[in-house]
């Protein structure tokens, strides 16, 4: 026994046969065992080590096969908990199977469970040889990654972009077992709240498919949810229930990782103008031993904003209640009845299906009648928009409504509510009619509606409907990895086209005509411009232009049909397919990979043509919007934000909208000075939303508890000067200062928007204000615009006198001549992040001065 040396938790042995049985007793993988979070089952459960929690997934094995199909008509066949019931390649007993090109491939015979910090995925093994693959990895592989979704869409399964030479492929897998459960009184298949008695709705629930996260002023995480509990994932192993938590990655302790700071809630309130939800928990709060931790998230109108995230704004004088502002169209009042207005304000109506006579469907003995945006009439009830019949029975589905809106998935979808009681619980009936776009790229012939149900279980009828109603040119420009949201929308252009830039290899260059441009948009088709004449619909277009600067000879470089695909939290790829037939190979049509990556310094970018591969046109494209918030310095003594990356800087005290680095409110009918700079000021820009959020304490006797106020200060990047004033009073006094200006946009690398002039030069003032004022709310509004005078000039010329002196005076001091050095230092390298893994980004949350790294672009587990 004295050779016997234990090694690491497990306690591994030099002997062989003991190795064996104390891995299989510890059933941890060597990589990291001593906190337990790395995971390897052989069957369909795993036990979760935070809170002991046993997953089973032995509810995906399929009586036959789960079948997923891209747009090459190349077909995954795999089964989870089971093998295929025929045979792949004539192999027998096979787990997964793909169909390429009229062959068949073995991805797989059997299968793995992993668990990776929250991250459940199965590793399919023993695939067929692929020819090119590594000495690591010499077969082919499938590897299906599980993804917490709460709600019942269309489609569960999204694949991850390959090459045609991949051996290793990804699918993703939304399902509810791969969440934690929620208890009963927290179920809710809806989250919404009427704002006037005609039917006026805020409906958040399209922001429950996907956690977001933000940080306090001590660098701390915050992981959220709306109307969700956190969905488990990679480093999001939140408490079972918890919308809002803490996520302390210094812990070592993994219960005290992650901190409840808000139990889910699905009931919104709107009082004195304000829609927010609030969040309770079950933490004892730090600060006073009487209390627990709770937060408030406060919803904005803004119907410019294509990607809402919240932002911490603060605490109250206990530290008890946590504050956040989150901007969104869905806070705003809704236009006309069963009519939404898309992400780039393109109308979608749906109006005219509330003309249509009630569908019949029947399904399991079971016969439901259906209208959309109407009452179904008999045998529902006269408020009913859906109800079955069942041995002489009728039960209410759900009452009807005309508030169409959006989900996280891109689809538009009706949700009727408050039907029949459906379990011991008293959770009511819901149902849920998803719209479906039914056009000639969907391979229907556009003019016939189908409409099917999908599901009812778990209280909701989920029913989908095809019509070319429903039909938008835009295809989804948001995709999810893992848990988390990448958004292109704000690259959405639909006023004008983005030109490329040309950077091919010598050899590819000179089989270019010099004379050729490329012209792009984002997840929508080219908007039409006279002369340029590509197939409508036609998302890229290559032209040769006359020596009148006229597009000819121009070819379809694809269409918009696949959204957008998410390679990581930084990174992105947008395909355009069926273009015109290729010259090359008239078998083939020309096509268009952009890839997109996260360029801080580029604003947002421009494609570059970097290959051209036969028949595919390959684009790269470094743009700020895909960026993750990035913390910046706040210089107390200068009043100034640096960003020291970007190489940007922004003082307030010379901001036109500040008098001396001091911004005037009106509180309690009288005005206040508000003085934006001094100590302890936290700057985030916010690249997404092309604006700088700033956050602090300012000190006003009568406001609050402790005569404090929480002060969040919105830059925004715009063509107009104006600002809006809203201050609570709830449970802490806050300031929610949103200041549009067009002086932010250079730091934030952005072309300043062009001024309105008017003829012969002259231009106008004017200053407009409205301010309504509620027990606990006051908002106001200023608008303004700036016009330049005489005495702008003679400035002008006296501060360029006065720094050609200040250059004489230090040219003869050293020192001095470094400062000027210092000052006028530029560095033409860009930052550049791309290619990383979801934990990298909580890094840089928590450590904002850190640097993303390179990660493999296989390297997804």
């Amino acid at each position: 026994m004295s050779n016997v040396k234990k090694i690491g938790f497990c306690g591994a042995t030099t002997a062989s046969i003991v190795a064996i049985i104390l891995l299989a007793t510890c059933n941890v993988s060597a990589a990291n065992d001593a906190n337990q979070l790395d995971l390897t089952s052989h069957d369909c459960t795993i036990t979760e080590p935070v809170y002991g929690y046993k997953f089973n997934f032995s509810g995906l094995r399929s009586e036959l096969a789960h079948v997923v199909k891209n747009l090459n008509d190349d077909v995954f066949e795999f089964n989870v908990c089971g093998n295929l019931t025929h045979s792949c390649n004539n192999e027998s007993n096979v787990a997964a199977c793909l169909k390429k090109g009229g062959k068949e491939y073995v991805l797989g015979h059997q299968h793995e469970l992993k668990y990776h910090n929250g991250k459940m995925y199965f590793n399919y093994l023993s695939g067929a040889k692929c020819p090119n693959g590594t000495a690591d990895n010499a077969n082919y592989q499938l590897h299906v990654i599980l993804s917490c979704d709460y709600t019942m869409d269309v489609n569960q399964f999204h694949i991850t972009s390959y090459s045609d030479d991949a051996c290793s492929f990804y699918i993703n897998y939304e399902t509810s077992l791969a969440c934690l459960p929620v208890p009963d009184a927290l179920q809710s298949n809806s989250c919404s709240v009427r704002y006037n008695d005609v039917g006026g709705t805020f409906d958040l629930m399209s922001l429950s498919d996907a956690n977001y996260r933000t940080i306090d002023r001590d660098g701390g995480l915050f992981i959220i949810n709306i109307c969700k509990p956190v969905l488990y994932g990679e480093n999001t192993m939140c408490p079972s229930g918890s919308s809002i938590c803490l996520y302390d990655r210094k812990a070592t302790d993994l219960k005290k990782r992650f901190i409840n700071f808000g139990n889910v809630n699905s009931q919104p309130e709107f009082k004195d103008n304000l829609l927010f939800l609030r969040h309770n928990s079950s933490t004892p709060c730090a600060g006073n031993s009487s209390a627990n931790y709770s937060s408030i998230v406060n919803f904005h109108c803004d119907n410019t904003i294509m990607n809402e995230h919240p932002e911490f704004m603060g605490t109250d004088h206990d530290g008890c209640t946590y504050h956040f502002n989150i901007f969104t169209p869905l806070a705003c009042k809704q236009l006309k009845p069963c009519a939404v207005i898309a992400s780039d304000n393109e109308l979608l109506d749906l109006s005219a299906l509330s003309e249509h006579p009630p569908h019949q469907l029947t399904k399991d003995g079971k016969t439901y009648t259906v209208a959309v945006c109407a009452s179904a009439g008999t045998p529902c009830l006269s408020d009913g928009g859906a109800c079955y019949a069942q041995n002489e029975q009728t039960y209410n589905l759900g009452n009807f409504n005309t508030h169409l809106r959006f989900n996280q998935s891109g689809s538009p979808y009706l949700l009727y509510e408050e039907g029949a009681v459906c379990d011991a619980s008293g959770r009511r009936w819901t149902t849920k009619i998803e719209f479906v776009c039914a056009n000639n790229a969907t391979k229907d012939n556009g003019t016939n509606d189908a409409v099917q149900i999908i599901e009812d279980s778990n209280c909701q009828l989920l029913i989908q409907y095809q019509t070319p109603l429903a039909c938008l040119q835009q295809i989804r420009c948001k995709a999810k990895f893992y848990e988390e949201l990448v958004d292109l929308t704000p690259l959405v252009n639909a006023n004008d086209n983005y030109e490329a830039r040309i950077e091919l290899p010598p050899k590819e260059a000179q089989r270019l005509a010099k004379n050729t441009k490329f012209f792009l948009n984002v997840c929508r088709p080219l908007v039409p411009k006279y002369q340029l004449g590509c197939a409508g619909g036609s998302g890229a277009c290559m032209a040769k232009m006359s020596a009148a600067n006229a597009p000819e000879e121009e070819q379809s470089l694809g269409f918009p049909l696949v959204k957008l695909s998410a390679l990581n939290d930084t990174a992105a790829e947008l395909l355009y397919l069926r273009g015109d037939p290729c010259p090359n190979d008239k078998a083939m049509n020309l096509s268009t990979t952009i890839h997109f990556n996260c360029n801080m310094t580029a604003g947002r970018g421009q494609p570059v043509l970097t290959e051209i591969d036969d028949c595919h046109y390959h684009f790269e494209w470094g743009t700020s919007v895909i960026c993750p918030p990035h913390e910046c310095t706040f210089n107390a003594d200068t009043c100034e934000i640096v960003q020291e990356e970007a190489h940007q800087h922004f003082n307030f005290k010379n901001a036109s909208f500040t008098k001396d680095g001091k911004i005037e409110i009106a509180y309690k009918q009288q005005k206040v000075q508000l003085n934006v700079c001094g100590m302890y000021r936290k700057t985030m820009t916010d690249y997404s939303q092309d604006l700088v959020n700033l956050f602090f304490t300012h000190d006003l006797p009568g406001c609050g508890k402790e005569g404090k106020m929480n002060v969040h200060l919105r830059l925004i990047c715009s063509n107009t000067t104006e600002n809006t004033t809203t201050i609570t009073e709830d449970t802490q006094c806050s300031l929610l200062y949103v200041q549009r200006t067009p002086s932010i946009c250079h730091f934030l690398g952005l072309s300043a928007p062009p001024e309105d002039t008017t003829a012969g030069g002259s231009s106008t003032s004017s200053t407009t204000s409205t301010t309504t004022t509620t027990p606990s709310t006051t908002t106001s509004t200023t608008t303004s615009s700036t016009h330049t005078t005489p005495f702008a000039i003679m400035g002008i010329i006296l501060s360029v006198t006065f720094f050609v002196a200040c250059l004489g005076m230090f040219a003869f001091s050293p020192a001095r001549r470094q400062r000027v050095r210092r000052l006028f230092r530029r560095s033409s390298s860009a930052v550049r992040y791309s290619r990383v893994q979801s934990n990298e980004e909580a890094n840089l949350l928590l450590e904002p001065n850190g640097e993303f790294t390179e990660s493999d672009d296989d390297m997804l587990l």
